[in-house]
């Protein structure tokens, strides 16, 4: 049904554009003209796409601020082909063509940019506000003077300069918001000034600061694993947890400054800074469902009573601090006949935890409760009111957990590039070299403090929360965290640290990598007539050093780095990308490109786990290899006179070595320990993988239409993608993670008498979320189900100044996980509709 309603969708689209498109003459070319708003971003970021040389989509700075964007991946989700992975209801991730984060290169004013997160290769792009971008353009064709590490593509992220406008700039915004699940209100504010000055406005200086402070609260309930009780399919537990408002802040700042003495030469300053505080407090309630038969009564696949379980009341308190400074240099100098261009970039992340602390309350005697429903998600929890008083709980554990990640990147680059009109006009030669040296460490302390019964959750509790998700779930006392430390700091003497969990806490994900990139390239672009031949090839050599620590039944807490590997490899990208102009307003592109995905960062550590307790080892992995892809990439592109465009596109990608985690029985000495049948999970390579995927891109002024209706417009983009690749264990091929069959966007605007609206839709199918290899049947295997997203936006401009106001998830979707189908429920997340209004001023 859904695929007949996306072609349906891809039908109606067709039909309203083709009277515009049989009506074209070909020869007429674009017009200049100028507008604002919708049509202006459309306009300029089409213009953008056809005259780029290879395939591309482009967001605008005009288009920033036209929805409730809250960062660039929310700014960039309505593209082609491109949808997100989110945290608590924002976009954090870019997912490309259905390729795994971490497979996409991101990168700065054309610099690799540095990656916070402790463990993956993956850049949070919900750490950078919209407000301070010029730009973002996916790359989803590559040419060999980019980084070959963009299987999925590359994000470009562009700031504004002052050589980018004729006139100063200057703007400002402040915007206030709400949030049906809080009275918390929501608080942000950019500012943005610059021009050119000078005697001769040689100089340029652009200035940006933005300020954000969003409270976050969402409902949360899941299950750790699915059981079968007396015939019935039922979670091990609900697992629910309530965020009192979580207060995200974000803060950042950009200054460009540009010199250009004369026309031979361009010279630059970039600084860029990002800064995302989140606080949060988590209340829990676990309450768990027996696996035997005999703790229920009237069992079935309907409901039943719950006569005798257990259950626990948690709290949890973490801060979680990302900072990244990015400071390049650079210039273009003109040099004989052609242009060298020098860049070089130091890049900072750091990602802090200094609390993750929890509290951990459990039951006495048994409890009862009455549930309805099994398929999906139950209908209601009523807990009996013994598992809703607080005297059941004693405080049982405390753990205590501080981290720290680091990532320092200095990166360098050259290019030049030689006009050689003997080829064609506008034809060149250009080449480059590129070395880039990163290093990362992750470090971590921590404390698992225990004790037996004796202090009840009575006196450390201050609230009680009486259902959550809606009101379906009971949940009863929480526990106050304030009132849990200060008992703890009182009576520590009756704890005891736990020597094998704080080894665990304190080393078992301490580790360093340091990789050094070393790269060059040569390319040509040589047109002849309409037809536009771009071939090249890149050769990057990478080496790297691990370093981690074991932790055995020998370990002590003092153990510094015992486990080491290194890496090393060349590989050469060879590509041709072809451009066939038809005539000033249709034309294709054809690609055949290469390009790698290097292994994250935790998987090539060395890590060594060992539990003879529970006869299980963990392991790095320094030898993965890196996924190589060969992909295949064509379109057809028809821009009308006018504004508004309408393309297709086909890619095909084949992976090789896909990357993903495996568990298997093995008997060994593991870091000094004999183990027989121990379960060993470690990251490793596989065989295969194709990805095969349509895009379908449309977006239409309709200034056709008699006034006032011609102040409409429309866009809509669809993109059906197929993948699998082979997993050991498994007789049959799998989805490759991440990787959704359909997305789609759409968006109706109008735009007249200084008066605007735009109502936007965004969907993509379910994909597979997290792949256990455990299981050959794929039944522990977790799929994110398909979402569906409204938002919109009104404005009115008086002069310069213009009054908006917002709504984003409108039609309330909720983020919801299952095993293997859907009536298996994993995991759902409500975060409820929020409205945000505002001014802004544009000089």
């Amino acid at each position: 049904m859904a695929s007949r309603n996306l072609i349906g969708a891809l039908l109606l689209s067709s039909c309203i554009v083709a009277p515009c498109l049989a009506a074209a003459q070909e020869t007429v070319q674009v017009e200049e003209v100028v507008v604002t708003g919708q049509r202006a971003s459309d306009r300029d970021s089409l213009l953008k796409k056809r005259d780029a040389i290879s395939a591309v989509e482009v967001v605008s700075a005009n288009d920033v601020g036209k929805l409730p964007d809250q960062n660039v991946a929310e700014a960039v989700r309505r593209l082609s082909g491109v949808s997100v992975a989110t945290d608590k209801g924002e976009g954090r991730y870019l997912i490309i063509r259905g390729i795994e984060p971490n497979l996409a290169n991101v990168t700065i004013n054309n610099q690799t940019a540095s990656a916070p997160e402790p463990e993956s290769r993956n850049v949070k792009l919900d750490d950078i506000p919209s407000a301070l971008i010029g730009s973002v353009t996916v790359i989803k064709s590559l040419t060999p003077d980019l980084d070959a590490n963009a299987i999925a593509g590359q994000v470009d992220i562009n700031t504004l300069t002052a050589f980018d406008r004729t006139k100063n700039i200057f703007s400002a915004r402040v915007v206030r918001g709400t949030f049906e699940a809080t009275d918390s209100k929501a608080t942000e504010g950019d500012v943005s000034v610059g021009g050119k000055f000078g005697s001769e406005r040689q100089f340029g200086l652009v200035l940006a600061g933005n300020y954000s402070k969003r409270p976050s609260v969402s409902d949360d309930v899941l299950t750790s694993s699915r059981q079968v009780v007396g015939g019935v399919d039922l979670p091990a537990e609900l697992d629910m947890r309530s965020y009192s408002p979580a207060i995200r802040k974000r803060s950042g700042a950009v200054a460009n400054f540009d010199w250009r003495p004369n026309d031979d030469i361009k010279l630059y300053a970039r600084l860029m800074y990002s800064k995302f505080d989140d606080n949060e407090t988590r209340d829990r309630f676990r309450f768990f469902f027996p696996g035997s038969a005999g703790s229920y009564t009237g069992l079935s696949a309907d409901g039943g009573t719950i006569t005798s379980t257990t259950a626990r009341h948690l709290v949890r308190l973490r801060n979680e601090i990302t900072d990244t400074t990015t400071l390049a240099f650079g210039g273009d100098f003109k040099l004989g006949k052609g242009v060298l261009t020098l860049q070089g970039t130091h890049a900072l992340s750091e990602k802090k935890d200094p609390i993750r602390d929890e509290f951990d309350y459990r039951s006495t005697g048994a409890l009862t409760g009455v549930f309805t429903g099994t398929a999906g998600l139950q209908q209601r929890l009523t807990a009996g009111a013994s598992a809703l008083s607080a005297s059941t709980y004693n405080l049982r554990q405390y753990k205590q957990v501080s981290r720290h990640a680091e990532e320092d990147l200095n990166q360098v680059r050259a290019d030049y590039k030689l006009p050689i009109e003997a080829w064609g006009e506008g034809s060149y030669l250009k080449f480059g070299a590129k070395y880039l040296d990163r290093n990362k460490f992750t470090d971590a302390t921590g404390h698992v403090y225990t004790r037996g019964n004796g202090e009840t959750l009575v006196g450390e509790t201050s609230n009680t929360i009486p259902t959550v998700y809606k009101g379906r779930f009971s949940f009863g006392p929480t526990v106050d965290y304030g009132l849990a430390k200060a008992y703890f700091e009182a009576n520590k003497g009756l704890f005891t640290d736990s020597a094998t969990d704080r080894l665990v806490e304190t080393l078992g994900s301490d580790f360093k990598v340091v990789e050094k990139i070393t790269a060059g390239y040569g390319m040509a672009s040589v047109t002849r007539g309409d037809l536009t031949v771009i071939p090249g090839v890149r050769v990057e050599h990478t080496e790297g050093k691990t370093s981690a620590i074991a932790v055995t039944p020998t370990s002590t807490i003092n153990d510094t780095y015992n486990q080491f590997g290194s890496y090393g490899y060349t590989d050469w990208f060879p590509s041709v990308n072809l451009k066939y102009n038809f005539s000033h307003t249709l034309l294709a592109r054809a690609a055949v490109t290469t390009a790698l995905g290097r292994p994250n960062y935790a998987d090539l550590a060395p890590t060594l786990a060992v539990s003879a307790a529970d006869n299980e080892v963990t392991l790095g992995n320094p030898d993965l290899q890196p996924q190589k892809a060969v992909n295949f990439d064509a379109s057809l592109e028809y821009y009308f006179p006018g504004e508004g465009g309408i393309s297709l596109g086909f890619f095909h990608k084949r992976i090789e070595n896909p990357i993903f985690t495996s568990t298997e029985t093995r008997s060994g000495t593991f870091g000094g320990v004999a183990l027989v049948n121990a379960d060993v999970t470690q990251v490793t390579n596989g065989d295969k993988a194709r990805v095969t995927g349509l895009e379908f891109n449309v977006q239409k002024p309709l200034t056709f239409l008699p006034s006032p209706l011609d102040g409409f417009g429309v866009n809509f983009n669809a993109t059906l993608v197929n993948g699998k690749m082979d997993v050991p264990g498994r007789s049959e091929k799998i989805k490759l993670p991440n990787q959704s069959k359909r997305l789609a966007s759409a968006q109706l605007y109008y735009e007249k008498y200084n008066f605007s609206a735009r109502l936007a839709y965004t969907y993509r199918s379910a994909y597979l979320y997290e792949l256990n290899t455990s299981d050959p049947t794929g039944a522990k295997d977790i799929y994110f189900d398909k979402v569906t997203t409204l938002s919109a936006r009104v404005a009115y401009r008086i002069n310069k100044v213009e009054i908006f106001a917002e709504g984003n998830n409108l039609n309330d979707a909720t983020d919801y996980y299952y095993y293997q189908t859907r009536d298996r429920f994993a995991e759902s997340e409500t975060y409820g509709r929020s409205y945000r209004f505002g001014l802004s001023y544009t000089f």
